[in-house]
């Protein structure tokens, strides 16, 4: 009898361990499912983002097209040290965000002042994932949509909070500031560089 009572409690567990592991099975598909589906969305934005890069490069030349580009394009940026090259819009929103660095604040690359640009930073290659590479002197590139590029000279580099305004005050002539968050910690990455000189006029 004791033997019988035995049998089906172990029964039992076994049952439950194998429902519970079919559940755990369940909900890990469904888990990997999700993060397929946002990294294949954000790939598609990668993909988007350098579709936009190559016709930028190709409408600019067009003078008829320019002037309405310019109202949707603030220009270019490369940042050779992290293989970085994207498209700036000329305007911030999360959906523009998505697609490629925005400018954040300021005016255009020929008034004296800081421009921000913000990127996302989706801890890989892409966009503003990087940033945490640079160092003091290491150079940026901004490109308007003239042909003109600036060298800029990273200067200081350093995390603050989301609520701290400080970071679009400039201490130099023509300043640039890159911004990105850091995921870890939930700061803001800020880059602070100054203006050089002209590299190029087309």
């Amino acid at each position: 009898m004791n033997q019988i009572i035995f049998n089906k409690k172990r029964n039992k567990i076994k049952y439950i361990f194998k429902v519970q592991f079919i559940i755990s099975i369940v909900v890990a598909i469904i888990i990997f499912l999700f993060l397929k589906i946002d990294y294949d969305e954000e790939e598609n934005l990668e993909k988007l983002s350098k579709i936009i890069n190559k016709n930028l490069n190709i409408s600019s030349m067009y003078d008829v097209e320019k002037q309405s580009i310019k109202k949707v394009y603030f220009g270019k940026i490369y940042i050779e040290k992290i293989n970085l090259e994207y498209a700036i819009f000329n305007n911030f929103n999360e959906e523009l965000l998505k697609i490629s660095p925005c400018k954040f604040y300021g005016g255009n690359l020929d008034n004296k002042g800081n421009i921000c640009i913000a990127g996302h930073n989706y801890n890989d290659e892409r966009f503003f994932g990087n940033l945490d590479k640079l160092e003091i002197k290491d150079e940026i590139i901004l490109e308007n949509l003239d042909g003109k590029r600036y060298k800029y000279i990273i200067f200081d580099i350093f995390e603050t909070d989301e609520n701290d305004i400080s970071i679009f005050n400039s201490s130099k002539k023509y300043e640039l500031t890159l911004l990105t968050c850091n995921n870890a910690n939930k700061k803001r990455i800020i880059i602070k560089a100054y203006r050089k000189q002209l590299v190029q006029n087309d």
